[in-house]
């Protein structure tokens, strides 16, 4: 009951998706698919929450759920969604960039020149891919996005820095405590 009354059905399955590629849940996978058509989530929709958890979980665990989540569309004859990509390759930094410190702040991103060489990598790798490939993909919105990141976080395990960056990331774009824990 919790759970319904804080998150909507959608954000639900967006969630329970999103953690089953964290866990390698694929043949489960191939039944919440099925399970969240029929409550009404698009296959867009359950593919950018499959192509959000990637940088989070690994490419390799997205990948194999979106072939699990192919299947069901392929048998359902559901057109296979394309590309919502908005970013290309030479603004994607910038865009990454802004949506991040638009959640983080102004501070969060910033490349300075006392950085190792390898800080810079993984800093210009969360505002390039995790901000810029993802989070400014149209058919989710940021809230959504970031309970999506903070799920998959915590499913991982031995995150807990990053989930305690993203609880803070969750409020700055207006998820209450509520909706944080009913995800959690």
């Amino acid at each position: 009951e919790y759970i319904d009354e804080n998150l909507d059905e959608k954000t639900q399955q967006f969630l329970i998706i999103a953690t089953m590629t964290a866990t390698q849940a694929y043949p489960q996978i191939k039944t919440q698919t099925a399970y969240a058509l029929d409550k009404g989530v698009t296959a867009e929709e359950i593919q950018e929450a499959i192509y959000h958890s990637a940088p989070y979980c690994g490419y390799t665990k997205a990948i194999n759920a979106m072939t699990a989540a192919n299947e069901v569309f392929e048998k359902r004859k559901i057109n296979l969604p394309k590309s919502q990509a908005t970013v290309t390759d030479k603004n994607r930094y910038e865009k990454g960039l802004e949506v991040q410190r638009s959640i983080f702040g102004p501070q969060i991103g910033t490349i300075t020149d006392d950085m190792t060489d390898d800080q810079k990598v993984i800093t210009k790798y969360l505002s390039d891919i995790c901000f810029g490939d993802f989070y400014t993909r149209d058919i989710l919105d940021v809230k959504t996005r970031e309970l999506i990141t903070l799920s998959v976080l915590a499913a991982n395990g031995g995150c807990e820095s990053q989930v305690g960056a993203h609880t803070s990331g969750n409020l700055a774009v207006g998820n209450t405590e509520d909706q944080i824990l009913s995800a959690i």
